[in-house]
């Protein structure tokens, strides 16, 4: 019964990572501030996230704010790539509503689908191995479809944090706030790291 209660037990390690989940939160949404540097705050929160998975000690906002620093330049291209590229299939999709080529409808959402699990698996794997943004975004296509099971799991891990939560559960509200984008990078993180794993013993 002392080892639970112990600083090296369950309870006082849990209790750990929820206060380093609350600090990492708050860094995240500050880092997420100006729009254009939402991309390195990602990289940022998965490269932190993805340590703490693995229970390697670290000073959360140090961790962060290097990650951040490091891979701003690499990280805020992408996430302009992508706010580009969702942006374009916005104005196709529109375009295709208002002429009625509802044929080309299927065709689009299953671009969209494939654009959406590649850009989940871009920043974890900036913040894990240093590639260029090519090599980045060919590995992130390549994996999003060979590990395709992985892919529609952290989707909807995805979209119940950030949308189910807040919508569909009001009373959570105050929690999510604190809690919500951190909570879900860890979860995710613990996928991404099983995954990443599998390719770097290949």
């Amino acid at each position: 019964m002392q080892k639970i209660f112990s600083v090296d037990g369950r309870i006082f390690s849990t209790l750990t990572k929820i206060f380093d989940l609350l600090i990492l939160n708050s860094v995240f949404l500050i880092g997420c501030m100006p729009i254009i540097t939402i991309g390195a705050s990602l990289t940022a929160l998965y490269s932190v996230t993805l340590k703490m998975v693995r229970n390697e000690e670290s000073n959360v906002v140090n961790d962060f704010w290097n990650s951040f620093k490091k891979n701003l330049k690499q990280s805020s291209i992408i996430w302009l790539v992508a706010l580009f590229v969702f942006a374009s299939f916005i104005f196709f999709a529109q375009t295709i509503f208002s002429t009625n080529y509802s044929l080309f409808l299927y065709p689009l959402l299953l671009l969209v689908t494939v654009c959406l699990f590649t850009f989940m698996y871009v920043f974890p794997l900036i913040a894990k191995f240093e590639n260029s943004s090519f090599l980045i975004i060919k590995n992130a296509f390549f994996i999003s479809l060979h590990s395709t099971a992985y892919s529609i799991l952290i989707f909807v891990i995805t979209i119940f944090f950030v949308f189910i939560i807040p919508i569909f559960f009001p009373k959570l509200l105050f929690i999510w706030l604190f809690l919500g984008f951190s909570a879900s990078a860890f979860v995710k993180s613990i996928l991404f790291e099983r995954i990443f794993n599998t390719y770097v013993k290949k």
